[in-house]
């Protein structure tokens, strides 16, 4: 008879302590072993098993139904438990099932198919019958109703590279608790398969891992879409070696009740709740003796449950390390948090070549994501600027990268890039097997902007109105109003720096706050549709007219360079101060800022930028109104002329 070809589903079986029970029954073994080759023969037979061949108490045998091979191993189980064996003895059969397309030559069977099945059933134990994933998918919804596969989770095997996703068979009548598997180092892995490449992150990665192993709990914190859970993904995987009782992942993006927390992570772990004792105590028992690695992804919403519920846990496993993923850390007593940074883009200072650009990881994702929706799709000198405009303007933040790179189906970088000054609208309809907030950008920002408290959103809105941040002294005047007081501001501001909103950095022994350009824009469209813009730029207007009327006389003393700083780095609120005056003040305001700045234009050499902006303050105090602001403007435009 030839052997089945096509998809063929093979089944190992082998006698457990076989070995011993020869020494044990001598001469008798024989006769056992013809009797369970008679059991295990008849089972197969009826199931339309080929016998492909035997060693010992080992049967190799091809099914062109996996379900059928499903069942001849279940009917063997059962044949073989309720068999009365001589002596007095228990024989136990371990079964391993793997579906696949193998090659056939005149030996049999060949190729990798027929390994991975072998290691499989190596991997069981004593009555159990595991499979692949591969058969568990042809099978899942073909079962017969008695029989349930429960999930133990991905395992490397002996010699195999890869690891396997495997699945235990469960009937009434065959035992379901083993111990582990004698996977290599039985270490089982719950992790995802990830579908696509992960980019750069090395020494992003190295870091992480230094600082798992100085810590019990450590968290990445950043804003949404910066790539946390993907990072986490990547050093769990590789680390799964360091932890004997394997790593295990809970994502709690789907959890909304706190006190559901406790739940997912048992569900992760395999752990049943036993009605006669609190969940929790069954948690850390299990855990309590495990030395494993438990990776709890998107914490934000739930902080207050994870924060109660690790501390538990750390507190009655010492062997338990605890990865978490959020946008702000859990805030308790042993916690190490570690911001993840934005990837890598070029500096708009340098001038890169084209192999120099793909260097950058930034640029690399938008390339190799915007070649799989645009098959030969490159970096070319043509497209090279366009791009790194968009992921500098996209703050090297991954998620929004990925998004503007599927837009290259109809698109061109270049158009990208000019219509990102609209990229809510632009950035929409990611991947549908996405979760919701990662399938547009504004979906990832309502995430973060829906955790706030009233008056946090309310200060992220306001602070939208600065270019390139501001001084908590700025911050204050400007964001605070009815609803918040100015001494609040700077607890609001600590408060968005730890949910990733907000960006602390020091200028000239001074910290400046300011928002990454793609959270600004959204608080600017949330500020717009509070109806708060008019009043929040008249206060921005107030406060930078204010500057520009104290430097400008102090750019002729000895603090002139102090003063030069101190512009330079308000220069882009200073623009924008001036558009909304000659937008919306009276013809004095803009003429007495532009009057105030004349010699700051002509110490930098802005001139063009600096005969602009008086042109226009000119143009306004012309208009019928004051006097004194054409007087201001006709005596700035001279001395700016005279400098010049």
């Amino acid at each position: 008879m030839s052997l089945p070809t096509g998809t063929v589903t093979f089944l190992f079986t082998d006698i457990e302590g076989s070995t011993a029970l020869l020494q044990r029954l001598g001469e008798a073994y024989q006769g056992l072993l013809e009797e369970h080759n008679h059991l295990l023969r008849t089972a197969f037979q009826a199931c339309g098993g080929r016998e492909v061949g035997t060693q010992g108490g080992a049967f190799f045998v091809a099914f062109l139904r996996a379900r059928d091979a499903v069942g001849a191993a279940t009917a063997a189980q059962q044949a073989v438990l309720e068999h009365p064996w001589p002596e007095g003895e228990r024989v136990l059969i371990r079964m391993g099932l793997h579906t696949g397309e193998p090659a056939v030559s005149q030996e049999g069977y060949v190729g990798l198919d027929v390994h991975r099945a072998a290691r499989i059933c190596s991997a069981g134990h004593g009555g159990q019958i595991l499979l692949s994933g591969t058969t568990r998918e042809l099978v899942e919804h073909d079962l017969s109703q008695d029989v349930a596969l429960r999930d133990l989770g991905r395992h490397r095997l002996k010699d195999l590279a890869q690891a396997e996703h495997l699945y235990q068979v469960l009937h009434p009548s065959l035992p379901s608790d083993f111990p582990p598997l004698r996977s290599v180092a039985t270490r089982s892995i719950g992790l995802p398969r990830r579908l696509t490449s992960f980019i750069g992150r090395e020494s992003e990665i190295e870091e992480v891992r230094r600082l798992l192993g100085t810590t019990h709990l450590l968290t990445v914190v950043g804003i949404g879409g910066a790539g946390k859970t993907r990072l986490a993904l990547q050093v769990a995987d590789r680390m799964v070696d360091e932890f004997p009782h394997g790593v295990h992942l809970v994502e709690l993006a789907q959890v909304t009740d706190p006190d559901l927390v406790m739940h997912a992570v048992a569900s992760s772990l395999g752990v049943r709740e036993d009605p006669d004792r609190p969940l929790i105590e069954s948690l850390t028992g299990y855990l309590q003796a495990r030395r494993l690695l438990l990776v709890l992804d998107n914490c934000e919403h739930l902080i207050d449950a994870v924060a109660g519920l690790a501390t538990e846990l750390l507190g009655a496993a010492p062997g338990v390390k605890l990865f978490c993923t959020s946008r702000e850390s859990l805030a308790i007593a042993g916690e190490a948090a570690w911001r993840i940074p934005s990837l890598s883009v070029p500096d708009p200072l340098r001038v890169f070549d084209r192999s120099a650009l793909e260097s950058f990881e930034a640029v690399r994702l938008f390339v190799e994501r915007a070649a799989e929706v645009a098959p030969g799709f490159v970096l070319t000198e043509q497209n090279a600027p366009a791009v790194v405009q968009i992921c500098r303007r996209l703050d090297g933040i991954p998620l929004a990268i990925e998004l503007a790179a599927s837009r290259v189906r109809v698109l061109t970088p270049d158009q990208i890039a000019a219509r990102l000054d609209d990229r809510f609208r632009l950035l929409a309809g990611g991947s549908r097997t996405a979760m919701p907030r990662q399938q547009t950008l504004k979906a990832a920002m309502d995430w973060s902007y829906d955790l706030l408290t009233s008056n946090e959103a309310a200060l992220l809105r306001r602070l939208s109105v600065f270019s390139r941040g501001c001084t908590l002294d700025a911050a204050e005047a400007v964001c605070a109003a009815d609803d918040i007081g100015g001494y609040e501001v700077l607890d609001l501001l600590m408060r968005l720096v730890d949910k990733s909103l907000v960006v602390a950095e020091e200028e000239e022994r001074e910290i400046r706050y300011r928002l990454l350009e793609t959270v600004r824009q959204y608080g600017r469209d949330k500020l717009v549709e509070a109806g708060e813009a008019p009043a929040v730029r008249h206060r921005h207007l107030d406060w930078f007219l204010a500057l520009a009327e104290r430097a400008g006389p102090k750019l002729h003393t000895a603090d002139q360079l102090v003063w030069l700083r101190q512009l330079d780095a308000d220069h882009d609120n200073i623009r924008g101060a001036l558009e909304w005056a000659l937008e919306s003040a009276d013809g004095e305001i803009p003429a007495r800022m532009a009057s105030s700045l004349w010699w700051f234009w002509t110490l930098r050499g802005h001139t063009s930028e600096g005969s602009e902006w008086l042109y226009k303050a000119l143009a306004r105090a012309t208009e019928p109104g004051s006097i004194r602001a054409l007087t201001l403007a006709s005596a700035g435009m001279l001395a700016f002329f005279a400098a010049d």
